[in-house]
């Protein structure tokens, strides 16, 4: 009897005793979740604050967008962010002292004309994005085109996020049109350069104030068949035809064969006199041109028209497909700073520009009722507030696709940029950077020819005959086939690990 007592005392004790220590698990998980509910309303309390230095030039209600921007931040990922924008021409200087001094920031504005991308890379200033975007920026792939993530690559990694627009490269011509009516000229026959000849003689014989083809030494005529991967300025190209070599594109036929109809061109009045000299842009803006170059997208008309070539109606034509190469698709893009010190949550906002249609249509539009007017749900009228004190250059951040177009613009505008990507075909060299620091004064040399050489040569000026095996031989002497030697070894590396 007593034996079984003890056991019914033991029992009730060893069950009062699992309640007892229970009751203090509860209590401590309740501590738990306090302590982190309380760590929780602590990070609340401090968001993260980013700077965000990008191109444009300063607007008067930019602190106005920044406050709305930052309430809509803090609530979707806890972080404001502090716009600093510097004008066009004082970009690429002062980011260049920014990054040299060390200077903490988290994002900055860096292409492939302004606060050089791939130099950036070279030197250390972005950080790779490949681990920030899996992890906190899944919705960019979902978004961005994946050539253009193929062109932001270097050595294996992503460096920088280009903006959702127009993917490929296309050269056209721009017409205008009214002169173009005016003498029953069908713009359909304006292709290649050389078509256009009949054409800029019957407007120089009847129009003595217009410039038949304004090219300049900002604008020199497209040379077919080659990707010039480092750019127009510079004698470096990729056949699209062969492409496993690279050349120098003042030995090649296409070029020769540009030349002599630019010379001919040339002396038979259709250029500038001075359009190795100046620029001639002053033309088009007054309507006294009949053909210029530009680069095409959907609805380009539409965008020239309202630019420079306001004073006339335009029409526009293509010289060729469009393609994918490294200009293109680092056209525009956005890079973390190595000094951030927060990669993860500059990635987040990274992030809302290509997904969150607010995001991104009111950093490029300002606030809806002050700086536009919405049309319907995908047009939208500026305001004279908004004309005068926020002008953003939209194509420098994020899904152009999520933003609102214009009042006037047609409705499947990015149906036929999605048709028009989806049409590129890849560039030779599409994602190729090369190393040239072991060739860097020899390519001084060589450019500096390139600077004394390419105008009076592309234009017209002089003769092609006669002076382009003058140019090779200055580019020869500067050492042009070293740094062939060096781009050729690592392009058939980077070849070889594709």
């Amino acid at each position: 009897m007593f034996k079984k007592s003890l056991i019914l005392v033991l029992a009730l004790m060893l069950a009062l005793s699992t309640m007892l220590v229970g009751c203090g698990e509860k209590k401590d998980d309740k501590n738990q979740t306090d302590s982190t509910n309380s760590g929780s309303d602590k990070e609340k309390e401090k968001p993260v604050n980013l700077t965000w230095y990008t191109i444009g030039t300063p607007q008067k209600d930019e602190a106005l967008v920044e406050e709305e921007l930052n309430k809509y931040l803090l609530e979707k990922i806890n972080a404001t962010v502090d716009i600093k924008m510097f004008d066009w021409a004082e970009y690429n200087q002062k980011m260049q002292v920014k990054i040299a001094s060390g200077e903490n920031f988290d994002l900055m504005f860096s292409c492939s004309w302004a606060n050089d991308f791939a130099s950036n890379v070279s030197k250390g200033a972005l950080l790779p994005l490949d681990d920030l975007i899996n992890e906190y920026g899944k919705g960019i792939k979902d978004n961005l085109h994946p050539l253009f993530l193929e062109g932001a690559t270097i050595n294996g990694k992503i460096y920088g996020l280009p903006t959702n627009k127009e993917l490929g490269w296309q050269a056209m011509w721009i017409i205008n049109k009214d002169l173009a009516d005016k003498y029953d000229i069908d713009v359909s026959k304006i292709t290649t350069l050389e078509s256009l000849e009949p054409y800029l003689q019957i407007i120089k014989d009847n129009e003595p104030e217009v410039v038949p083809l304004t090219l300049d030494k900002q604008s020199a005529p497209y040379i077919p068949n080659i990707d010039d991967f480092l750019g127009a300025n510079l004698p470096f190209g990729i056949k699209l035809d062969d492409d496993s070599k690279i050349v120098n594109t003042y030995e090649t036929e296409e070029a020769m064969e540009i030349f002599k109809t630019m010379h001919r061109y040339y002396e038979k009045g259709f250029v500038h006199p001075d359009a190795a000299i100046n620029t001639v842009g002053d033309y088009n803006k007054s309507g006294n041109y009949f053909i210029a170059k530009a680069h095409y997208q959907p609805y380009a008309e539409l965008i020239w028209h309202d630019g420079d070539f306001s004073m006339s109606e335009i029409a526009i034509m293509p010289v060729h497909e469009p393609y994918a190469n490294n200009s293109s698709t680092r056209g525009a893009m956005q890079g973390i700073s190595v000094t951030s010190e927060h990669p993860e949550k500059t990635m987040e906002f990274l992030n809302l520009l290509y997904t969150d249609e607010y995001v991104v249509n009111l950093i490029d539009y300002g606030i809806e009722g002050t700086h536009y007017n919405k049309v319907d749900d995908k047009h939208i009228s500026k305001t004279e507030q908004g004309k005068k004190s926020y002008v953003f250059p939209g194509f420098s951040i994020g899904n152009l696709f999520n933003t609102y177009s214009l009042e006037g613009t047609p409705d499947d505008k990015w149906d036929k940029f999605e048709e028009f990507n989806n049409s590129c075909i890849n560039a030779p060299s599409l994602g190729f950077t090369p190393d040239l620091s072991s060739v860097k004064t020899t390519m001084s040399a060589v450019t500096n020819v390139a600077e004394e050489v390419n105008a009076s040569i592309q234009l017209g000026v002089v003769d092609p005959t006669e002076y382009v095996p003058k140019a090779i031989e200055k580019f020869k002497a500067a050492g042009i086939d070293k740094v062939i030697e060096e781009l050729q070894k690592q392009y058939d590396e980077w070849r070889a690990n594709k």
